[in-house]
């Protein structure tokens, strides 16, 4: 990691681990009347606690090493915008999963799992403890936590935010709460979208990545980065930003498929049972033979997709990697090319790159191109 990168991770981890503890603090005289108060606050601290790839930090200090603003002042307010962002981030995986009905996250149950059957009296070291008694019978309650947990991570978002001195503040405050609607409208978007399938646009598809995956884990991090180094945010960081995001969402789609569950924590079959109208399928669907689209008729949207199913599709992905690798190389290109006519040198725009390509390898020729 560079200097930058070292010092902006550790403030962020320092930061949320501070609001953590406040809001445990703030519930301690709640925890003596068995109503599971202790349970909830240390599940949160854990699950936030796991942090994952810590990406958009990591993109926000290479976005600060290019404005050669690394002076502490402008590395600590960047550490509290920075905590909001992965606080929000957060939150936003906690209430995505229970639309998404996901099991896991990050190799863990996911948050709203869990909490039916446990002995929510909470023990002195405030962790849920073996089934006992206080039984909550109704999966509803792992729901409500799940919903109750994501609120309090945005509170302690806007927390976060507080803290950043002022002027900073209000411009980062402003901003923040762009990326936090733009992500609700994405979250919804890809809810419709789910339910459309396979019928979805391109278009349709390009702006729900861009509007829940592009604002807060590409643009927003760069952009918080020049407000707290009080540069002027060039326009061309949001169409760089959004090139990245809808890269970034690709990979991703490639990530699902052929990564091992172990490694992504989530099932490669769910896309492919629910039928999910993902950029990936949608550049498969309108690149394959028709041979080939009638075979991806068949495992596709099927609703009880079996690894056979799994396997002709990602048979199907490399009979059309060409023009796979064509679309993503176009869109990592493009991107590049706005940074650095943005004023970023190569080697930022190389390390913002870095962290928005996959972590483990993928098929050639499908990683040679990533």
């Amino acid at each position: 990691m560079s200097p930058t990168e070292t010092r902006l991770v550790e403030h962020v981890r320092a930061n949320v681990a501070r609001l953590l503890d406040e809001f445990a603090a703030l519930t301690a005289g709640s925890r003596s009347t068995g109503t599971g108060v202790a349970a909830f606050t240390q599940r949160l601290s854990d699950y936030v606690a796991r942090f994952g790839s810590m990406r958009r930090t990591r993109v926000a200090a290479h976005a600060l090493d290019g404005y050669r603003r690394t002076d502490e002042a402008t590395v600590a307010m960047l550490g509290h915008a920075c905590a909001a962002l992965e606080l929000f981030h957060a939150a936003a995986l906690i209430h995505d999963d229970i639309i998404d009905e996901s099991p896991t996250r990050r190799n863990h149950p996911a948050f709203h799992l869990g909490w039916v059957g446990a002995d929510l009296t909470g023990g002195a070291d405030g962790r849920v403890t073996a089934p006992v008694s206080a039984l909550i019978p109704s999966a509803r309650l792992g729901i409500a936590a799940g919903l109750l947990g994501g609120d309090a991570l945005l509170v302690l978002t806007a927390r976060a935010i507080d803290r950043i001195p002022s002027p900073a503040r209000d411009r980062v405050g402003g901003f923040f709460q762009e990326i936090q609607l733009r992500t609700v409208v994405g979250e919804f978007q890809d809810s419709v979208l789910e339910y459309q399938g396979v019928h979805a646009t391109r278009a349709a598809i390009t702006d729900m990545s861009v509007n829940k995956t592009a604002w807060y884990t590409v643009i927003a991090p760069m952009v918080l980065a020049a407000h707290c180094a009080e540069v002027d945010t060039d326009p061309l960081l949001i169409d760089a930003g959004s090139a990245f995001g809808e890269a970034f969402q690709l990979l991703d789609d490639l990530i699902e498929v052929y990564g091992e569950p172990v490694v992504t924590g989530k099932n490669p079959l769910d896309d492919l049972k629910a039928g999910k109208a993902t950029l990936l399928h949608h550049i498969v669907a309108t690149s394959c033979t028709p041979t080939e689209r009638t075979v991806l008729a068949q495992v596709y949207d099927c609703g009880d997709g079996t690894e056979h199913d799994l396997e002709q599709y990602r048979r199907l992905i490399d009979a059309n990697a060409a023009h796979v690798t064509g679309h993503l190389r176009g869109l990592m290109d493009r991107a590049r090319s706005l940074l650095r006519e943005a004023g970023f040198r190569e080697q930022t725009v190389d390390r913002i790159e870095r962290e928005l390509s996959p972590h483990f390898q993928i098929p050639v020729p499908l990683h040679e191109s990533a």
